[in-house]
């Protein structure tokens, strides 16, 4: 439902966009309004997609407040749509004749000044929301470490039964094939393959299988997640720690260039893999591929 409601907020966004432009300059007294409309919900759009990105369910508090911007959004993408027909219908009057011209201008002008009012109030809305979300501290209730670590949706696609799975066999072959596609030639290089898709789609369990199919035919290996905010020195120690097949105690106090330096050194001359689960951040993958060659 979020990430809907963020696809809905882009269109009233680019909308309003087109409102600040040129084209409907006749729109006047209210561009200030329409322009404060737009960046509210430019920020509420990106709190959004924050949303969306969350690996625990919104309470009810910020699920009212998505569903009042949801409604909001529909009502002001309403009222761009109608001023947008009604000044289309009063330029396609211009070459009908006099008369007809002049009663269309008319009607426009009205209609100008509805939409005004229209706006006006869909301003005040726009502004009741934004007061609301800091007043009840949406950003903080959603986001609060405590919050983000009460569901870790990965967990039940790490640990499913064989048997629990349906249409996993093509899609894991395919990617197995991609693989294991030139291992054995004199000449092998890093293969990286991605897994991308939206959430719930079913990454994890794809990737873990693939995990279960192969782990036995590479001399180290190691899964790993990396989560919204990853800790990239425990990430790295943890992989130390499988590709080694022991854990390393000592490595607590390591900087994550001499991890780097020690996974390289355990997998120099060896066949490995390696499946990084859950990646959010850029940074933090390039980082970690530098353990890799």
């Amino acid at each position: 439902m979020v990430s809907v409601l963020a696809g809905v907020i882009t269109s009233v966004i680019s909308k309003l966009t087109a409102l600040l432009g040129e084209e409907y300059a006749k729109l006047k007294g209210v561009h200030r309004e329409v322009e404060f409309m737009k960046d509210e919900l430019s920020s509420m759009n990106a709190l959004l997609h924050r949303f969306a990105e969350v690996d625990c369910d919104l309470d009810v508090q910020t699920k009212e407040w998505s569903s009042q911007v949801r409604e909001m959004s529909y009502d002001i993408e309403d009222c761009i749509d109608d001023f947008m027909k009604s000044l289309g219908q009063t330029e396609m009057a211009k070459s009908a004749g006099l008369v007809q011209s002049v009663v269309q201008q008319l009607k426009a002008v009205r209609v100008r000044h509805q939409i005004s009012s229209q706006i006006q109030g869909l301003k005040a809305r726009v502004e009741d929301a934004s007061k609301r979300r800091m007043r009840y501290k949406i950003d903080e209730r959603t986001f609060e470490p405590s919050i983000l670590r009460a569901i870790d949706r990965r967990l039940p696609s790490l640990y499913a039964e064989q048997d629990e799975l349906v249409d996993i066999d093509q899609p894991r072959d395919e990617l197995i094939k991609c693989l294991m596609e030139g291992v054995g030639s004199s000449v092998q290089k890093l293969k990286v393959i991605s897994i991308a898709g939206p959430g719930g789609l079913g990454k994890t369990t794809l990737a873990n299988e693939v995990y279960r199919k192969l782990e036995g035919q590479f001399q180290c290996r190691a899964f790993v997640s990396l989560s919204q905010q990853p800790d990239v020195n425990k990430i790295l120690r943890n992989i130390l720690s499988q590709v080694c097949q022991q854990e390393l105690p000592s490595t607590d106090i390591w900087d994550e260039g001499k991890l780097i330096d020690a996974i390289r050194e355990v997998l120099k001359n060896k066949r490995y893999l390696v499946i990084i689960d859950d990646v959010w951040s850029t940074q933090a993958w390039k980082i970690i591929k530098c353990s890799f060659f």
